[in-house]
């Protein structure tokens, strides 16, 4: 999948500024940036509900709205259809995405039980967390080779995440390409190959191991006793340590720290 100069604008609001990248098969990326970054609007783009205003997207050689059928996509602001079973949404999806009835409908029995939702509870008395993950059982049901997840486990509690988490992890040792979105960190730092950092522009990029290397040269002190932070030059850690009155923590940069740092 490559990108280059991708431009976007909402009026005279520019969402995505002259972006470029390059996601190989079987990579797992993750683009992370603050609200109102340009993120949404490069997945829109990516799995081809909008146009970019200059530059261009390709997928496997086609433009996105070709690709599709090649996809799972998870929106941000997706919701699940309310009136049918959990069972019934993800068999629906299914049979668009060209399975038989019969063959959807164990798949979908299948996911649901290994996400933990019964098959025949009704979508709309289900939890937001339950609701978020029939929409990523639909998006994965057709076995896509590419997943585009907008923020897939906003809303989701600790152990539902780490329920996707897993799955995700599972996906990608099968070669599927995972492109995410997420305001969660340690999910980017853990399941990501690669970062984008994305504010409009990509201001960062990188394995996270590579990243969080460049950014080595500052360890990060906590104050145990506030929670305030101070970040310090290696050459300068023994002195400022030498003058702290107070009981500390010391430790390298993690992703959010440096997602702090590039934001702030």
């Amino acid at each position: 999948m490559d990108a280059r100069d991708v431009w976007k604008s909402y009026g005279k609001n520019v969402a995505n500024q002259g972006v470029s990248f390059n996601i190989d098969e079987g990579e797992f990326v993750a683009f992370l940036g603050p609200n109102g970054g340009g993120k949404t609007t490069l997945m829109r783009q990516i799995y081809g509900e909008l146009y970019p205003d200059r530059g261009e997207i390709r997928i496997m050689g086609e433009r996105p709205q070709k690709a599709l059928r090649f996809m799972g996509v998870v929106p941000q602001e997706g919701r699940p259809l309310d009136s049918l079973t959990a069972e019934e949404h993800v068999t629906l999806l299914g049979m668009l995405k060209r399975f038989s009835r019969q063959e959807a409908r164990a798949k979908a029995r299948e996911l649901l039980e290994l996400m933990g939702i019964d098959p025949k509870a009704r979508v709309d008395n289900l939890s937001g967390g339950n609701k978020r993950k029939v929409l990523i059982i639909s998006a994965i049901i057709s076995d896509p080779k590419i997943l585009v997840l907008d923020e897939p486990t906003v809303g989701l509690d600790p152990e539902a995440r780490r329920e996707v988490w897993n799955y995700l992890v599972e996906m990608k040792k099968e070669g599927k390409t995972i492109i995410l979105t997420t305001h969660y960190l340690e999910e980017a730092e853990t399941l990501s190959d690669r970062v984008y950092f994305l504010n409009k522009k990509i201001l960062l990029e990188g394995k996270v191991s590579e990243i969080k290397q460049k950014f080595s040269e500052y360890y990060v002190v906590t104050n145990v006793d506030s929670g305030e932070k101070y970040y310090v030059k290696r050459e300068e850690l023994m002195e400022f340590l030498g003058k702290a009155n107070f009981r500390f923590e010391v430790k390298l940069s993690s992703l959010e720290e440096i997602f702090m740092r590039l934001f702030q």
